[in-house]
């Protein structure tokens, strides 16, 4: 279940009103995610990822981007690597991830969990290398 705080609904809005995309899920740490639809990337990266520079501007934080997948098989495999394995249990999910993919992992780590719990219902996410 995904809830929304104040701040949050506001960059949603800001990242709508700068890029003319309606964000699915947004995530606020040290930099700020948004989950977009997989068919409006191009619409948020265009004019030279000019659009996402100005957002980040406002906002004073780098935005990251995610795509939304049908699955969560999809989404690991768009947002980490092709090459991750996975282990689907009951009550959990394993991804084995290898040390190449793991360098870029580790700085996204929470917040790929998180999106993993609120869009697709993973209870819990463990990540090996």
């Amino acid at each position: 279940m995904r809830i929304f705080n104040k701040e949050s609904l506001q960059l949603i809005s800001l990242f709508e009103l700068t890029t003319g995309v309606a964000p699915i899920d947004c995530l606020v740490k040290d930099r700020v995610y948004f989950v977009v639809d997989k068919k409006d990337i191009g619409l948020v990266l265009a004019k030279g990822g000019m659009k996402l520079k100005t957002l980040e501007t406002h906002i004073n934080k780098q935005a990251i981007i995610f795509p939304y997948m049908k699955t969560k098989e999809e989404f690991i495999k768009k947002v980490i690597s092709e090459n991750v394995k996975m282990k689907d249990s009951e009550n959990s999910l394993k991804l084995f991830i290898n040390k190449q993919d793991g360098r870029k992992v580790k700085r996204d780590k929470e917040a790929i969990k998180s999106f993993l719990e609120r869009l697709y219902n993973v209870k819990e996410v463990l990540f090996r290398w």
